[in-house]
């Protein structure tokens, strides 16, 4: 999943609760400028990330934390993720394989709200657990992560509400080899899932 893999994905992101007045959210988020309290905002996101190399769709779902600046548009978040797909493969083209991803901030991440338009930038790191090939375990772990971890650009692909959300789009990133720490077989591991790629968006 780099020598440079890419994924592309695309984000629904869609707010579960908003902390802050109407008037505030309408007024201040969508034209900012005309509130100067920040504001707390929860949003859930889904999406779906494709691996080509792997042939393989990778489901994300977590939350974002968002604390936005009424008056700048600004806003600082912090992402988590909610479920840990077990996604299945074929390593090599041929051999049944099994991974679970995690995916967990590898840095603060940030963004604006302006106009209706949302930009995000979320620094992920990667890590895979539980790797097998044809039913035996070959790897992963606490320490199977991304060597450099790959920061995830998204822009709103429609206007963004911020009482209720909207769609991000996010652009093409790369993937680094793995860490040692996925075990012996890290070079396998690298061969099926690092390497440039024909990136592909997935909803």
């Amino acid at each position: 999943m780099r020598i440079q893999s890419r994924l592309t994905g695309a984000r629904r992101i869609s707010g579960i609760a908003a902390v802050g007045t109407a008037a505030a959210l309408v007024g201040g988020l969508v034209n900012p400028g005309t509130a100067e309290a920040a504001i707390d905002l929860h949003y859930k996101v889904t999406g779906t990330a494709h691996v080509v190399k792997m042939n393989a769709d990778i489901p994300i779902e977590g939350e974002v934390d968002v604390q936005l600046n009424g008056a700048t548009g600004e806003f600082t978040s912090k992402f988590r993720q909610t479920s840990v797909p077990r996604v299945k493969f074929k390593a090599f083209g041929m051999f049944d394989s099994e991974v679970d991803v995690e995916f967990f901030e590898a840095a603060p991440s940030h963004g604006k709200i302006a106009g209706g338009n949302v930009t995000f930038d979320l620094p992920l790191q990667i890590r895979l657990q539980n790797i097998s090939a044809v039913g035996f375990p070959i790897g992963g772990g606490p320490d199977c992560v991304q060597q450099q971890p790959p920061t995830l650009s998204l822009k709103s692909t429609s206007p963004f509400v911020p009482a209720k959300g909207g769609d991000l789009a996010g652009a093409p990133y790369a993937l680094s080899e793995w860490s040692q720490g996925c075990g012996g077989f890290t070079g396998l591991v690298n061969m099926n899932s690092t390497g440039p790629t024909t990136p592909r968006r997935s909803s």
